[in-house]
């Protein structure tokens, strides 16, 4: 069903096949599958990477989509081939585990009806445990339940037991530094993950977007936390830099520079610009296919979710996060997928004061901030990032 580009490929195929297979004396509920299983082979895949798989809406979405035990386990094997078939950028550690995942949570719901709120309460309880029995001699453990009791309810769903344990100590090596991080490498080495801890501040998110920029780290995907003692742990899943003889002098690098940039003694703008004059000027592709902006209040309860499909150029993800941060928003999630030099980046954002996007005209603004800040716009630039004080809001 590729042929024809004008119309949806997934669709045209799902149409064939209802064809051939009606020829061949297939019974209809057969047909009915495959025409499911080849109208929906990217759905997986694309939710798993641009939506919040720790959200239960998004499992709960998936189930009703999805609505049969045994088509979900065919759906997730076809999902698999496809994207092991596809190579190596579509399928790699990361995307494996975001998909398995999904696939789990989805699965649960399938088999039980719906999501038992309560055994949701119950993990976390066990996780609280399981963390004070390690904790001795008593005063430690008094001093862990207090900090216990500052973690987001996200966080609490989102970590397992040893994570929130590193947490802990990564949290307890902060004290009066601007952040603390932690980086780990994939089991199969191919991307890094790093825990960052720090001081929460207006615009943190897309500080460190810039510095990864500026150090030629590409970001994966990200989950941003802020507890309740007004400490951000932001988890980066990212690509390792180039030159990986010289991996851990760059990190180095990187980590002095975010130091300064977050004590306001390096211009993280002027050095961004400055790379990006060392590459060609961006090529106007907008009429091959323009920017698109999509603002989504329907999928999640709580957030506004934010898509950004663009092309790949140094320092877009600081330009979008940016834009974001001047709008006054609060980044919770963020979720970056590129194909070639396609990019996807979905963001799921609240105002400062804990609230979604409202009205349409401040959709709006908000899409206007992101356009003028891609690729081709009359006045894309890389603004300055000033911080202020925001009120605080855990989720």
């Amino acid at each position: 069903g590729k042929g024809d580009q004008s119309v949806d490929h997934s669709q045209s195929g799902a149409d064939i096949a209802v064809k051939i297979l009606a020829e061949k004396g297939f019974k209809s509920k057969d047909i009915k599958t495959v025409a499911f299983l080849i109208e929906k082979h990217l759905f997986l895949i694309k939710t798993a990477t641009r939506r919040d798989i720790h959200d239960e809406e998004t499992s709960i979405f998936c189930a009703k989509t999805i609505e049969e035990v045994d088509r979900l386990k065919m759906l997730y094997l076809l999902t698999v081939a496809d994207s092991m078939a596809t190579g190596p950028k579509a399928w790699n550690d990361w995307m494996q585990t975001l998909l398995r995942d999904l696939f789990l949570k989805v699965l649960n719901v399938l088999k039980k009806g719906e999501l038992a709120s309560h055994e949701a309460v119950k993990a976390v309880e066990k996780k609280k445990n399981d963390v004070l029995d390690q904790a001795w001699p008593r005063e430690r453990k008094k001093a862990l339940e207090k900090l216990f009791n500052a973690f987001s309810p996200r966080y609490l769903l989102y970590a397992h037991t040893n994570q929130i344990l590193e947490d802990i100590e990564l949290y307890e090596s902060l004290g009066e530094k601007d952040f603390v991080w932690n980086i780990t490498k994939s089991d199969d080495a191919n991307t890094r993950i790093v825990r960052i801890c720090a001081k929460d501040r207006p615009g943190l998110f897309s500080s460190i977007s810039g510095i990864f920029t500026l150090n030629n780290v590409d970001i994966i995907d990200a989950q941003i936390f802020t507890w309740r003692n007004r400490v951000a742990l932001d988890i980066f899943n990212v690509k390792p830099p180039p030159e990986q003889l010289f991996e851990e002098e760059r990190w180095k690098r990187a980590e002095k520079n975010l130091e300064s940039a977050l004590s306001g003694d390096f211009d993280l703008v002027k050095s961004l610009d400055e790379k990006m004059m060392a590459y060609k000027p961006f090529k106007n592709r907008s009429l091959i296919r323009p920017h698109r902006i999509v603002i989504d209040n329907d999928s999640s309860s709580f957030f506004t979710i934010v898509e950004v499909f663009t092309y790949d150029f140094p320092g877009l993800l600081f330009n979008i996060t940016d834009a974001l941060y001047r709008c006054k928003l609060d980044i919770w999630v963020a979720k970056i997928a590129t194909k070639a030099d396609q990019v996807v980046d979905v963001f799921y954002v609240r105002d400062f004061d804990g609230q979604k996007v409202g009205s349409s005209d401040r959709v709006g603004e908000i899409k206007n901030a992101i356009q003028q800040r891609l690729p081709g716009s009359a006045s894309g630039h890389l603004a300055g990032v000033t911080y202020s004080q925001k009120s605080q809001n855990t989720v």
